[in-house]
């Protein structure tokens, strides 16, 4: 049998649409060349509307949680997300791809798979960092012409010193991606070099909400992590969140061994650079809300067995619209040793 490659997988398995929807075990309705269903990746979806497939451009989309932002958008992102949420754990390319040859009939054998189209291989990791070095420089002002400190998030309730510690600034530059955007860098794990930026929209007509640089792959990253882990691993002890303005709290708050996990899930990668810190606690702080609440589920199956866990009660629905003082008085009285 000839060989077959991931592109001509991906165009069978849209070529019969039902039968994987059907072997996910996902229902849907059909409207022209659209797909809608709950979405079958976060648990307890009731919107009918959640979960967008277009059979036209091969893409899928969830419209509450961004859950495409985890695993991808193309086919096989749509299965390891399936498979993930069902399975209760972080569920790879190489088995989505051995889920698509069940299913088709295919052995697995003949199976070429293309480069770009290895998310958890070597040269795909050689080739994002080679490319974050060619795009990103040192310093946040260069790229976008910013304007610090953020006076969108000045706006938000955090301190001048905050937005200049993180170098958060505002893009006025009409000729910039990031236009109308407050811009927050992300560095790689020792801060020597900015490997991408997300650009919260500052105008409600601006979307996405978040924009991320292209190209960027947020599993292989924690937010804030080349700051907090000195601190870390003096005292094997690290804050998880799910934002970045959880982690901008806490440092207001006298906080600075916190991460976060740029959303609900934390990713095999994401998993592998908390366990090779060398901390043995988690203060768990997902959002107050029922996502929240199956996140601290999610995480609590990949990591109870390696870590010590603590899941702090939150007056609000996340630790970002808290005050500094109730941060004190309520969170950080349930953590002992924890800065």
């Amino acid at each position: 049998m000839p060989k077959i490659n991931t592109k001509q997988i991906k165009k069978m398995l849209f070529s019969d649409i039902e039968l994987l929807l059907t072997n996910l075990n996902i229902d849907y309705e059909i409207m022209g060349d659209n797909i809608y269903s709950t979405c079958p990746v976060h648990e307890d979806s009731d919107n009918s509307r959640a979960f967008s497939l277009s059979t036209d451009k091969e893409l899928w989309r969830c419209w509450t949680r961004d859950c495409h932002d985890t695993y991808g958008t193309d086919v096989f992102g749509l299965i390891q997300g399936v498979l993930s949420q069902q399975s209760g754990q972080d569920v790879g390319f190489k088995k989505a791809l051995d889920f698509a040859c069940t299913i088709l009939n295919i052995d697995r054998k003949n199976i070429t798979i293309d480069k770009e189209q290895e998310p958890d291989g070597f040269v795909k990791l050689v080739t994002m960092f080679s490319q974050s070095k060619k795009f990103v420089p040192t310093s946040t002002r260069n790229r976008y012409n910013l304007t610090h400190p953020s006076e969108y998030f000045l706006s938000r309730g955090f301190s001048e010193q905050t937005m200049l510690h993180f170098e958060i600034g505002d893009c006025y530059d009409k000729s910039s991606p990031m236009h109308h955007r407050a811009v927050i860098p992300i560095h790689n794990d020792d801060g020597t070099i900015v490997v991408a930026h997300i650009g919260r929209s500052t105008k409600e007509y601006r979307t996405p909400k978040f924009l991320f640089t292209k190209g960027f792959d947020k599993r292989h990253f924690l937010y804030n992590y080349h700051r907090a882990i000195g601190q870390a691993s003096e005292t094997s002890l690290l804050f998880v969140t799910e934002g970045q303005g959880d982690v901008w709290k806490l440092y207001e708050s006298g906080i600075t061994n916190a991460v976060s996990i740029f959303g609900k899930s934390l990713s095999e990668q994401q998993q592998r650079k908390i366990q090779q810190s060398g901390v043995t606690r988690l203060v768990i702080l997902t959002d107050n809300d029922q996502a929240g609440r199956e996140s601290k589920t999610q995480l609590c199956r990949q990591l109870g067995r390696m870590f010590k866990l603590e899941f702090p009660r939150l007056l609000r629905k996340d630790i970002g619209d808290m005050s500094v003082d109730q941060i004190k008085d309520t969170v950080l009285t349930q953590v002992r040793g924890a800065f």
